[in-house]
Protein backbone atom coordinates (compact mmCIF):
# COMPACT_ATOMS: atom_id res chain seq x y z
CA UNK A 1 0.00 0.00 0.00
CA UNK A 2 1.50 3.38 -1.18
CA UNK A 3 2.04 6.56 1.44
CA UNK A 4 0.24 9.32 0.80
CA UNK A 5 1.78 12.59 1.15
CA UNK A 6 0.57 16.14 1.49
CA UNK A 7 2.81 18.92 -0.30
CA UNK A 8 1.79 22.50 0.08
CA UNK A 9 3.61 25.58 -1.23
CA UNK A 10 1.99 28.83 -3.15
CA UNK A 11 4.73 28.08 -5.77
CA UNK A 12 2.78 26.16 -8.17
CA UNK A 13 6.35 24.93 -9.64
CA UNK A 14 7.31 23.83 -6.38
CA UNK A 15 4.54 21.71 -5.85
CA UNK A 16 4.56 20.18 -9.64
CA UNK A 17 8.12 19.32 -9.41
CA UNK A 18 7.69 17.73 -5.71
CA UNK A 19 4.59 15.89 -7.06
CA UNK A 20 6.19 14.52 -9.52
CA UNK A 21 9.78 13.64 -7.82
CA UNK A 22 7.76 11.80 -4.65
CA UNK A 23 5.07 10.29 -7.36
CA UNK A 24 7.92 8.61 -8.70
CA UNK A 25 9.28 7.89 -5.24
CA UNK A 26 5.97 5.69 -5.07
CA UNK A 27 3.58 7.90 -3.18
CA UNK A 28 0.46 9.18 -3.25
CA UNK A 29 0.70 12.91 -3.50
CA UNK A 30 -2.27 15.23 -2.65
CA UNK A 31 -1.32 19.10 -3.70
CA UNK A 32 -2.00 22.22 -1.29
CA UNK A 33 -1.19 25.58 -1.68
CA UNK A 34 -1.55 26.68 1.58
CA UNK A 35 -1.74 25.42 5.59
CA UNK A 36 -5.30 26.66 5.00
CA UNK A 37 -6.23 24.09 2.24
CA UNK A 38 -4.20 21.09 4.12
CA UNK A 39 -6.21 21.69 6.81
CA UNK A 40 -9.04 21.47 4.47
CA UNK A 41 -8.39 18.05 3.35
CA UNK A 42 -6.96 17.03 6.58
CA UNK A 43 -10.70 17.03 7.40
CA UNK A 44 -11.31 13.94 4.96
CA UNK A 45 -7.84 12.47 4.32
CA UNK A 46 -5.41 11.53 6.78
CA UNK A 47 -1.98 11.32 5.03
CA UNK A 48 1.17 9.57 5.91
CA UNK A 49 3.29 12.73 5.67
CA UNK A 50 3.00 16.61 4.87
CA UNK A 51 5.59 18.64 3.90
CA UNK A 52 4.94 22.30 3.69
CA UNK A 53 6.96 25.32 2.68
CA UNK A 54 7.21 27.91 5.43
CA UNK A 55 6.11 31.10 4.11
CA UNK A 56 2.90 30.84 2.79
CA UNK A 57 -0.48 33.23 2.36
CA UNK A 58 -3.39 32.32 4.48
CA UNK A 59 -1.41 29.96 7.07
CA UNK A 60 2.05 29.78 7.27
CA UNK A 61 4.08 26.37 7.57
CA UNK A 62 4.51 26.83 11.53
CA UNK A 63 1.47 27.89 11.98
CA UNK A 64 -0.02 24.36 10.31
CA UNK A 65 3.21 22.34 11.88
CA UNK A 66 1.26 23.94 15.33
CA UNK A 67 -2.34 23.56 14.61
CA UNK A 68 -1.63 19.94 13.58
CA UNK A 69 0.25 19.20 16.91
CA UNK A 70 -2.48 20.67 18.85
CA UNK A 71 -4.85 18.60 17.53
CA UNK A 72 -4.73 14.83 19.08
CA UNK A 73 -6.61 13.41 15.33
CA UNK A 74 -3.55 15.08 13.58
CA UNK A 75 -0.65 15.18 16.03
CA UNK A 76 0.61 11.84 14.87
CA UNK A 77 1.09 13.13 11.34
CA UNK A 78 5.03 13.74 10.50
CA UNK A 79 5.50 17.26 8.85
CA UNK A 80 8.69 18.50 7.37
CA UNK A 81 9.12 22.00 6.82
CA UNK A 82 10.89 23.47 3.47
CA UNK A 83 12.24 26.93 3.19
CA UNK A 84 14.17 29.11 0.40
CA UNK A 85 16.65 29.98 3.56
CA UNK A 86 18.10 28.87 6.39
CA UNK A 87 17.48 30.33 9.52
CA UNK A 88 18.47 28.49 13.23
CA UNK A 89 15.39 30.24 14.55
CA UNK A 90 12.72 28.65 11.94
CA UNK A 91 15.03 25.48 12.55
CA UNK A 92 14.23 25.12 16.54
CA UNK A 93 11.15 26.45 16.24
CA UNK A 94 9.78 23.52 14.03
CA UNK A 95 11.41 20.71 16.02
CA UNK A 96 10.00 22.39 19.15
CA UNK A 97 6.91 21.91 17.84
CA UNK A 98 7.82 18.54 17.11
CA UNK A 99 8.42 18.53 13.40
CA UNK A 100 9.57 15.64 11.45
CA UNK A 101 12.62 17.85 9.99
CA UNK A 102 13.35 20.70 8.20
CA UNK A 103 14.71 21.50 4.33
CA UNK A 104 16.01 24.44 2.75
CA UNK A 105 15.54 24.82 -1.09
CA UNK A 106 16.65 23.74 -3.48
CA UNK A 107 16.03 20.45 -2.05
CA UNK A 108 18.63 17.80 -2.14
CA UNK A 109 17.41 14.34 -2.97
CA UNK A 110 19.55 12.42 -0.09
CA UNK A 111 18.70 15.24 2.75
CA UNK A 112 14.48 14.59 1.48
CA UNK A 113 15.61 10.53 1.60
CA UNK A 114 17.49 11.00 4.96
CA UNK A 115 13.96 12.36 6.58
CA UNK A 116 11.66 9.83 4.72
CA UNK A 117 13.12 7.16 6.28
CA UNK A 118 13.38 8.93 9.90
CA UNK A 119 9.57 9.17 10.10
CA UNK A 120 8.01 6.58 7.56
CA UNK A 121 7.44 3.54 9.18
CA UNK A 122 6.23 0.63 6.64
CA UNK A 123 4.76 -2.78 7.32
CA UNK A 124 6.33 -4.90 10.37
CA UNK A 125 7.95 -2.20 12.02
CA UNK A 126 10.44 -1.41 8.70
CA UNK A 127 12.15 1.52 7.92
CA UNK A 128 12.95 1.82 4.01
CA UNK A 129 16.87 2.46 3.98
CA UNK A 130 17.24 2.33 0.13
CA UNK A 131 16.76 4.89 -2.50
CA UNK A 132 14.03 3.94 -4.68
CA UNK A 133 11.81 5.13 -7.89
CA UNK A 134 9.20 3.38 -10.29
CA UNK A 135 10.62 1.91 -12.98
CA UNK A 136 8.80 0.77 -15.68
CA UNK A 137 10.91 -0.93 -18.49
CA UNK A 138 12.18 -3.94 -19.74
CA UNK A 139 14.97 -6.03 -18.02
CA UNK A 140 16.85 -8.92 -18.89
CA UNK A 141 16.99 -11.90 -16.53
CA UNK A 142 19.38 -14.95 -16.80
CA UNK A 143 18.12 -18.08 -14.77
CA UNK A 144 19.35 -21.22 -15.21
CA UNK A 145 21.00 -20.75 -18.47
CA UNK A 146 18.08 -19.34 -20.08
CA UNK A 147 17.41 -15.55 -20.47
CA UNK A 148 14.07 -13.95 -20.37
CA UNK A 149 12.77 -10.36 -20.23
CA UNK A 150 10.91 -8.98 -17.58
CA UNK A 151 9.06 -6.09 -16.94
CA UNK A 152 10.23 -3.75 -13.99
CA UNK A 153 8.07 -2.17 -11.78
CA UNK A 154 10.33 -0.47 -9.22
CA UNK A 155 13.84 -0.44 -8.38
CA UNK A 156 15.65 0.33 -5.34
CA UNK A 157 19.54 0.69 -3.96
CA UNK A 158 18.91 -3.06 -2.61
CA UNK A 159 16.89 -4.95 -5.63
CA UNK A 160 14.29 -5.03 -8.06
CA UNK A 161 10.76 -5.94 -8.46
CA UNK A 162 9.96 -7.69 -11.70
CA UNK A 163 5.89 -7.98 -12.86
CA UNK A 164 5.39 -11.51 -13.86
CA UNK A 165 2.62 -13.88 -13.52
CA UNK A 166 5.13 -16.91 -12.79
CA UNK A 167 7.53 -15.70 -10.44
CA UNK A 168 10.28 -17.81 -10.12
CA UNK A 169 10.75 -19.80 -6.66
CA UNK A 170 11.72 -17.51 -3.18
CA UNK A 171 15.35 -18.60 -3.11
CA UNK A 172 15.89 -18.85 -6.96
CA UNK A 173 19.27 -16.98 -8.50
CA UNK A 174 19.56 -15.10 -11.42
CA UNK A 175 22.02 -12.20 -13.25
CA UNK A 176 19.99 -9.14 -14.01
CA UNK A 177 21.41 -6.76 -16.81
CA UNK A 178 19.53 -3.34 -16.59
CA UNK A 179 20.26 -0.27 -19.58
CA UNK A 180 21.05 2.88 -17.81
CA UNK A 181 21.55 6.17 -18.88
CA UNK A 182 24.32 7.53 -21.48
CA UNK A 183 23.98 3.93 -23.25
CA UNK A 184 25.54 2.12 -20.05
CA UNK A 185 24.63 -1.16 -18.92
CA UNK A 186 24.85 -2.81 -15.41
CA UNK A 187 24.37 -6.39 -14.74
CA UNK A 188 23.85 -7.86 -10.79
CA UNK A 189 23.13 -11.19 -9.61
CA UNK A 190 19.99 -11.26 -7.57
CA UNK A 191 17.98 -13.58 -5.80
CA UNK A 192 14.21 -13.90 -4.96
CA UNK A 193 13.19 -12.95 -1.73
CA UNK A 194 9.60 -12.45 -2.13
CA UNK A 195 6.94 -13.14 -4.95
CA UNK A 196 3.22 -12.08 -5.06
CA UNK A 197 0.40 -14.13 -7.17
CA UNK A 198 -2.29 -13.28 -8.90
CA UNK A 199 -3.96 -15.00 -6.27
CA UNK A 200 -3.43 -12.72 -3.89
CA UNK A 201 -6.24 -10.42 -3.60
CA UNK A 202 -5.18 -8.14 -0.78
CA UNK A 203 -1.64 -7.33 -2.27
CA UNK A 204 -1.77 -3.85 -3.89
CA UNK A 205 1.58 -4.70 -6.23
CA UNK A 206 1.78 -5.92 -9.08
CA UNK A 207 2.16 -9.78 -9.43
CA UNK A 208 5.74 -10.89 -9.69
CA UNK A 209 8.78 -11.35 -7.59
CA UNK A 210 10.95 -9.05 -5.66
CA UNK A 211 15.01 -9.32 -6.14
CA UNK A 212 17.69 -8.94 -3.93
CA UNK A 213 20.87 -7.45 -5.27
CA UNK A 214 23.55 -9.68 -4.43
CA UNK A 215 27.17 -8.73 -3.03
CA UNK A 216 27.51 -5.64 -5.16
CA UNK A 217 30.64 -4.53 -5.50
CA UNK A 218 31.29 -0.68 -4.25
CA UNK A 219 31.34 0.82 -7.63
CA UNK A 220 28.10 -1.53 -8.23
CA UNK A 221 26.41 0.44 -5.20
CA UNK A 222 27.59 3.86 -6.50
CA UNK A 223 26.52 3.42 -10.25
CA UNK A 224 23.12 1.88 -9.27
CA UNK A 225 22.52 4.91 -6.99
CA UNK A 226 23.78 7.28 -9.29
CA UNK A 227 21.13 5.49 -12.01
CA UNK A 228 17.70 6.01 -9.48
CA UNK A 229 19.09 9.43 -8.86
CA UNK A 230 18.95 10.35 -12.46
CA UNK A 231 15.64 8.51 -13.09
CA UNK A 232 13.92 10.78 -9.77
CA UNK A 233 15.73 13.70 -10.58
CA UNK A 234 17.16 14.35 -14.30
CA UNK A 235 14.12 16.00 -16.26
CA UNK A 236 13.57 18.21 -12.72
CA UNK A 237 17.15 19.42 -12.14
CA UNK A 238 16.62 21.66 -15.48
CA UNK A 239 14.36 23.85 -13.52
CA UNK A 240 15.29 27.34 -14.83
CA UNK A 241 15.44 29.04 -12.02
CA UNK A 242 16.45 26.46 -9.58
CA UNK A 243 14.47 26.61 -6.86
CA UNK A 244 13.39 23.17 -6.18
CA UNK A 245 15.60 20.25 -6.88
CA UNK A 246 19.41 20.70 -6.29
CA UNK A 247 22.06 17.35 -6.89
CA UNK A 248 24.45 17.91 -9.30
CA UNK A 249 25.41 20.38 -12.04
CA UNK A 250 24.19 18.92 -15.40
CA UNK A 251 23.73 20.34 -19.09
CA UNK A 252 20.51 21.82 -19.84
CA UNK A 253 19.69 20.82 -23.74
CA UNK A 254 15.70 20.34 -25.04
CA UNK A 255 15.19 22.68 -21.16
CA UNK A 256 11.74 24.15 -22.46
CA UNK A 257 11.16 20.71 -24.09
CA UNK A 258 11.72 19.05 -20.30
CA UNK A 259 9.78 21.35 -18.61
CA UNK A 260 7.03 21.30 -21.13
CA UNK A 261 6.88 17.35 -20.62
CA UNK A 262 6.63 17.67 -16.72
CA UNK A 263 3.75 20.43 -16.78
CA UNK A 264 1.52 18.67 -19.16
CA UNK A 265 1.84 15.48 -16.89
CA UNK A 266 0.88 17.33 -14.05
CA UNK A 267 -1.92 19.37 -15.68
CA UNK A 268 -3.23 15.61 -16.81
CA UNK A 269 -2.79 14.37 -13.58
Amino acid sequence: MPKTVVIADDHETVVMFLSVLMRRMGFVVIPAHNGTEVLQILETDIPDLVVTDHIMPSMDGLTLLKTMKDDPRLADIPVILVSAYFEQDVVDECMKLGGAGFLTKPIKINDLHQLLQSCLIYPSNKRRKNLRCTYDRRVMVEHDGQQQEYYAVSLSEGGIYLHTREPLPVGAMMRIDLEMQAGQSFSAMGTVIYQKNVEDSANRLNPGMAVKFDDLTSQGAVAIKAHITHMLTDDLLKDPQGEVMADRDIPVPSLQGSLANIKQAWKGR
